[in-house]
């Protein structure tokens, strides 16, 4: 099996890439149409992406098949595993939409190894909001400089994530592995949901 599309993304504010969010979120909304309940989804980032995509999904997966690998998602459907495979293509981004990470900043509580948020957002995803939250938790407790980066997520279930409005969001850290891998429980409504994983590109001297 294998199908194939095309991915179009609107930058985030004054980014000049697509995040691994935006990603995720644009495949699950594709993988909707096909597949009425997918299970153990990951996501990992392998390459940065700037710009629009074809989506390859497929129940056999050859990596030496892909010239470009950004992004590559797995999940269970019906006791088989599928890959989404994300490459880059030749078609610009040409729009561009407002997004701000201050709100998100501003209204978490930080206590130990923790971040915590109560959701007020209308649009943003839970993903969206995780990553953000992971990334101000890591920047402001983390006493080395350089750009934290998500690397990879899973969650059990997608169902878990879609009702998130007036929800509280928390993050836990449980490893940092010298700063080159970070791994955080997720939990929504204190169920946890899955995990996330970050790394640190350390700044140039």
């Amino acid at each position: 099996m294998k199908s194939s599309y095309t991915l179009n993304f609107c930058f985030k504010g004054s980014r000049n890439y697509v995040q691994g969010p935006d990603i995720f979120d644009t495949v699950i909304k594709q993988l909707s149409q096909t597949f009425n309940k997918i299970t153990k989804i990951k996501y990992t980032a392998y390459e940065m992406l700037y710009t629009n995509a074809s989506l390859c999904v497929t129940d056999s997966f050859v990596k030496s098949d892909y010239p470009i690998i950004n992004s590559l998602i797995t999940f269970i459907h019906q006791e088989i595993k599928y890959y989404a495979v994300i490459s880059s293509n030749d078609t610009a981004i040409e729009c561009s939409q407002e997004y701000s990470e201050v709100v998100v900043q501003k209204s978490s509580l930080i206590q130990k190894q923790t971040i915590s948020f109560q959701n007020t957002l209308n649009a943003a995803s839970y993903t969206e909001i995780v990553v953000s939250m992971n990334k101000y938790f890591l920047s402001t407790s983390v006493d080395v400089e350089g750009k934290w980066i998500v690397t990879k997520f899973d969650y059990d279930n997608v169902d878990t994530i879609m009702n998130i409005q007036n929800q509280n969001l928390k993050i836990e850290l449980v490893q940092n592995l010298s700063n080159k891998l970070t791994k955080s429980t997720l939990y929504l409504a204190d169920k946890k949901v899955g995990n996330l994983y970050f790394t640190l590109i350390p700044k140039e001297s």
